[in-house]
């Protein structure tokens, strides 16, 4: 490497330091190199404070002088570029180097692995054998759009579509849905479903057994039950219940999906278009349906709230056009020829503000829906 001998500089009589004129010292001097002084002695450079002034020792021995000539020798043999660079790279990747964790120099990739407590799925095959490491859409997880099933009578684990292009499909009476399958045992021949309906919407079905035997069940929730005036539930179909809406004292007239049906009923998902009208005290129509059910229950009496005790009696009339004339009147004990207390019907009596009558109807088909092709 050359000498620096860059610009002038200025020295005293028994003083260590040299002051630079047009000097980089910091940039082109390393303690230990060999300072040539003005005097012609060699000197060695204890210290570089900056760009121009450095110490030397010992003291310069010459005359003071400034606007001298001067040269600095690496006379310890190193690269001073080479330094230069590596400082640099020191500075910049020293922290990072540091930072380097045990996996990332491990000699062999299972110690690399154990550095990084990776278990046995690092190394697991992608597949839905076991050992496999599950890929996403098996089995029917994780996937934007399930298989659709060949048969409901699959019943190896899985979440499935299925629609009327599956075999036996129609035993569940769901034409477009989604099954929920859990094999038993591996085997293809038994297990448990449940079947979730898109058409008809919101049914719920199940079964478990054997697949060749196993009857489908249906689950009775909020969609297919209604609760009756005395707080029981029963099997749900076009209902309305009548009741003063306005003045009904239960805030639970108009629950899940009833809607007023003029202001003395209110009607359920399934009998929507129906109105009741009071025509007098005790006498109310039901217009809009095909009249009252044709099997099951059709008419409950009101009844109170806290233990279903009866609070009228209904008596139920249908004209030819279907319309529904409700009658409700108070209950009126009798004593009979023999002594014995006979129940029937008194003074017409409105709905009592704390209960409702419900009726069950039979409704018009709903327009026929072309299901969404899956």
């Amino acid at each position: 490497m050359a000498w620096y001998s860059t610009g002038t500089v200025a020295v005293t009589e028994n003083s260590p330091t040299v002051t630079g004129t047009g000097t980089q010292f910091s940039s082109n001097v390393r303690v230990g190199d060999a300072f040539i002084a003005p005097d012609g002695r060699l000197y060695e450079v204890s210290n570089v404070a900056s760009s121009t002034v450095m110490s030397i020792k010992p003291n310069y021995r010459g005359s003071t002088a400034s606007g001298q000539p001067y040269a600095v020798a690496p006379i310890l043999g190193y690269d001073k570029e080479l330094s230069d660079r590596f400082n640099l790279i020191a500075n910049q990747w020293g922290g990072t180097l540091a930072g380097i964790q045990p996996w990332a120099t491990a000699p062999t990739p299972a110690q690399a692995r154990s550095s990084l407590e990776l278990r046995s799925a690092a190394q697991a095959d992608i597949g839905t054998t076991l050992g496999n490491a599950m890929p996403v859409g098996a089995f029917g997880i994780g996937s934007e759009r399930p298989d659709r099933a060949p048969s409901i009578h699959r019943y190896a684990t899985s979440v499935e579509i299925f629609d009327s292009t599956t075999v036996d499909s129609v035993a569940t009476g769901i034409s477009n849905g989604s099954v929920l399958t859990i094999g038993y045992d591996g085997s293809d021949l038994r297990g448990a479903q449940m079947f979730f309906g898109q058409v008809p919407a919101s049914t719920v079905k199940g079964r478990c057994g054997k697949f060749s035997s196993a009857p489908i069940f249906e689950f009775y929730t909020t969609i297919n039950t209604t609760r009756a005036t005395d707080g029981t539930l029963r099997a749900a179909s076009p209902v309305v219940r009548i009741a003063n809406v306005d003045g009904s004292l239960r805030p639970d007239l108009n629950e899940l999906d009833f809607e007023p049906a003029g202001a003395w009923g209110v009607a359920n998902a399934e009998a929507r278009g129906v109105t009741v009208q009071r025509l007098a005290v005790g006498v109310y129509k039901v217009s809009g349906s095909l009249g009252l059910a044709k099997e099951g229950w059709r008419v409950i009496d009101p009844a109170s709230p806290d233990g279903g005790r009866p609070l009228g009696i209904t008596d139920s009339e249908q004209a030819e056009d279907g319309a529904v004339t409700i009658r409700l009147f108070k209950q009126r004990w009798t004593l009979s020829d023999d002594g014995e207390m006979v129940l029937g019907k008194g003074a017409p009596l409105d709905v009592p503000l704390n209960s409702w009558i419900d009726v069950r109807l039979s409704m018009p088909a709903p327009p026929e829906v072309q299901p969404e092709t899956l």
